[in-house]
């Protein structure tokens, strides 16, 4: 499945799983960062994304499975041995538990002791923001009052152009983005008697979606 990730609201992506695990070993990520992908009922923090591999997290101890004792062998011999297994798991999940510690909070600890090779391209995400329909596109045209005039469901479409029915906006996406940025008061939608004018904020968020395809 593909991934999307939010920080502070502003939207990354889309992952594969793979990639988040390896972001979030590096640091790039971090376990607090919000996740989404299709199907999701809403955004989670990253604990709760099907196999993701948080840092930090400690392996499991091996299973010592007790056998039914021989009575030819010295139960002291077998309850040392026991013991030696137990200690070797446990300094096992303890090294785990460093290494991811410090993989979390020092990424870079692992390159050589002259600074080591320099960070290979990929090792950041991609700041490319990533908008979706709901909640952001939707409330931008609700505020803008775009449904007034382009809403089936509100009883008036206006040019064809039915925000409630995606195929009508892909269909005329370039007269969209090009109204919406209009110079010529008589072009510009909204029309100034109807709604104000989407800021430039709001217009990169309209075209970032249109860019991703205009998924509703």
């Amino acid at each position: 499945m593909m991934i999307h990730v939010m920080r502070d609201g502003q939207q990354f992506g889309p992952y594969t799983l793979e990639d988040l695990n390896a972001y979030l070993a590096q640091g790039s990520m971090l376990p607090t960062d919000q996740a989404w992908w299709e199907g999701a009922p809403a955004w989670v923090t990253m604990d709760q994304v099907p196999g993701v591999q948080l840092p930090g997290m400690p392996m499991a101890a091996p299973v010592v499975e007790e056998s039914v004792a021989d009575p030819g062998v010295d139960s002291a011999a077998g309850s040392s041995k026991k013991k030696k297994i137990i200690i070797i798991g446990g300094a096992v999940s303890a090294v785990a538990v460093i290494a991811g510690v410090l993989l979390f909070v020092w990424p870079g600890f692992l390159k050589d002791s002259k600074g080591g090779a320099e960070k290979a391209d990929g090792d950041t995400p991609p700041v490319e923001e990533v908008v979706l329909y709901e909640p952001t596109i939707k409330k931008i045209f609700s505020e803008h009052n775009c449904y007034d005039c382009h809403s089936s469901e509100g009883g008036k479409v206006k040019a064809k152009l039915d925000l409630d029915k995606p195929d009508t906006v892909t269909d005329k996406i370039d007269a969209f983005m090009d109204s919406l940025t209009a110079a010529d008061p008589d072009e510009l939608m909204p029309p100034p008697d109807d709604g104000t004018k989407l800021n430039s904020d709001e217009l990169s968020k309209v075209k970032a979606w249109i860019d991703g395809g205009a998924k509703f």
